[in-house]
């Protein structure tokens, strides 16, 4: 939910714990929030302010702990359903435990969803049964604070519950409907829509209970709304992203190949035949059946006109290669590892074709294959 820079502040488990910038905001208000209530005239008479001080930052440190509990059962489940766990992020808005790859079933989604709300609820539950042992030893600020911790973990579980995705409530309608329909695709479209539905609603409440209340504060329930709606939205344009690159080859996205220098061509023939007049082009450089690097005016200046090409190319940098036949998801996500990627479609040693960043952009804005694969 666009998450500022982070920091890593240890590993549970094995696995890296980090911290978003943004948690140092929540942690201020809701400090501040606390000390409020702790000191606020008739509520607790003889409290000393420093002891107010302490209190509620150990209950703010106490409520974080609960949203990496929440995080930690994430990622339990996860390694127990064989699915690596890179890393867990706290942030403003609670954490987000990061898998290296998806789900493989509808089991391994719904287990792992449904075991953070669940773990919320009973660490919430302790909470509440702490606080209503009435321990002798408990202190009335104590008490009160056991009872809104407790609270804020048991509301935590139900709204997570909610079935709008990301939230895991949304992720457990995911996996239900990828059960039902076989399609991930279709569950997550369905499990987003709710989501964006969710979204609108919290914003409009958020708003009303604004207007009603005077309290700023409450415009908080807007903004989780309104961010909810921000990721449901985002993860339906991934979707669409997704289906539009398993629909596509590279052999049906590819532009045109440049014309290209066999590497034994002599200097003065390259700088006749194909750079005059192409200051800024590079064209590939052909041995074997492999481009081996890319010559351009610039790197030919200098080199002897009876020395082969070969000697005043570039080795190839930031260049992939791909078969005609082969998926544009597999492509674009190797393109997605480089910086300023070019891929070189390569059919059985000869080179047919290239694809820019450029050229996948169009496609993924216009849906529009320029090209039929080769041999179809």
């Amino acid at each position: 939910m666009g998450m500022l820079k982070s920091f890593r502040i240890g590993r549970v488990g094995g696995v890296e714990i980090r911290a978003d910038s943004s948690l140092a905001i929540i942690a201020i208000l809701i400090t501040i929030q606390l000390y409020g209530q702790l000191t606020k005239p008739g509520n607790f008479p003889g409290l000393s302010h420093p002891k107010a001080v302490l209190l509620s930052v150990a209950s703010a440190l106490l409520f974080f702990a609960s949203i990496l509990g929440h995080e930690l059962a994430h990622a339990a489940m996860f390694r127990a359903r064989h699915i690596p766990v890179s890393r867990i992020t706290l942030f403003m808005f609670g954490g987000a435990t990061q898998a290296k790859t998806e789900a493989r079933v509808p089991a391994d989604e719904f287990l792992v969803s449904v075991v953070g709300p669940l773990t919320s609820l009973a660490i919430g539950g302790l909470f509440l049964l702490i606080r209503q042992a009435r321990l002798s030893s408990l202190s009335p600020q104590l008490e009160y604070l056991l009872r809104d911790l407790g609270v804020v973990n048991v509301t935590l579980a139900i709204f997570n519950l909610v079935p709008g995705f990301p939230l895991d409530g949304g992720r457990v309608l995911r996996s239900i409907v990828w059960k039902v329909t076989g399609s991930p695709a279709t569950a997550t479209k369905v499990s987003a829509r709710v989501g964006q539905i969710v979204g609108l609603l919290l914003i409009g409440f958020g708003i009303l209970l604004t207007l009603k209340s005077g309290q700023a504060l409450d415009l908080w329930l807007a903004l989780i709304g309104w961010l909810l709606y921000r990721a449901a939205t985002a993860t339906l344009m991934d979707v669409h992203r997704r289906q539009l690159l398993e629909a596509a080859t590279a052999g049906e996205i590819m532009a045109p190949p440049p014309p290209t220098v066999p590497a034994d061509m002599p200097v003065a023939a390259v700088m006749q035949g194909y750079l005059a007049g192409h200051d800024g082009e590079a064209f590939p450089v052909m041995e074997d059946g492999r481009v081996v690097g890319f010559v351009s005016l610039r790197t030919a200046q200098g080199v002897s006109p009876d020395r082969p090409a070969r000697e005043a190319m570039l080795p190839p940098r930031g260049v992939l290669e791909a078969t005609p036949g082969e998926r544009m998801d597999a492509v674009a996500g190797r393109m997605e590892q480089i910086l300023n990627p070019t891929v070189l479609v390569v059919d059985e040693g000869r080179l047919v074709g290239v694809i820019e960043p450029e050229d996948l952009s169009r496609y993924m804005t216009t849906g529009t294959k320029l090209t039929p694969q080769p041999g179809v």
